[in-house]
């Protein structure tokens, strides 16, 4: 439990944790890309395993979701073949010829969604969240991302949300 803070100093503590964590994704997206496949395939896994097993990410099959986080200026792709869903930094070259959508915030305004802080229309009509291409297929993933149970996600990735929620609160 973090301890009570006064406002200025809440903000200030979330506003350095939120840098560090822009550095962090900026360090991520440097890595080789066979150990972010590793790495994020396997909480993909954990966290979408379910739905990828009931077919409910079909829709991602030979087509790409692209998340850019703009204060890190980075992207991730993700496509799902042979019922894995793989991920890479680099524009795949086919990206013209497939459905693709491109799911684009701050980094604090992602967290907000997946931590379901905020939910993503609104992130969307407040113009802090950008969805772009085939919105069809980004509004399928999105509907996959809102049906999972976050009381089901591993313990490590609950209490990891738990400590961000009141950071993003401050922020």
């Amino acid at each position: 439990m973090l301890p009570s803070l006064p406002k200025q100093a809440q903000h200030l503590a979330a506003s350095g944790l939120f840098a560090g964590m822009t550095r962090g994704v900026r360090i991520a997206h440097s890595l080789p890309q066979p150990i972010q496949q590793q790495l994020v395939g396997r909480l993909l896994q954990q966290v979408l395993g379910e739905a990828i097993a009931d077919g409910d990410l079909r829709c991602l099959d030979g087509n790409w979701l692209q998340v850019h986080v703009l204060d890190a200026d980075v992207s991730w792709y993700f496509t799902l073949q042979q019922d894995k869903l793989l991920t890479q930094t680099k524009r795949p070259v086919n990206l013209e010829q497939v459905k693709h959508s491109r799911i684009a915030g701050s980094s604090t305004d992602l967290l907000r969604m997946l931590s379901r802080q905020q939910d993503p229309d609104s992130l969307f009509f407040q113009r802090r969240l950008e969805l772009a291409g085939d919105t069809e297929l980004g509004l399928e993933v999105r509907n996959v991302l809102d049906g999972v149970d976050v009381d089901e996600l591993p313990i490590y990735m609950q209490k990891g949300l738990q400590l961000i929620v009141k950071p993003l609160n401050w922020y």
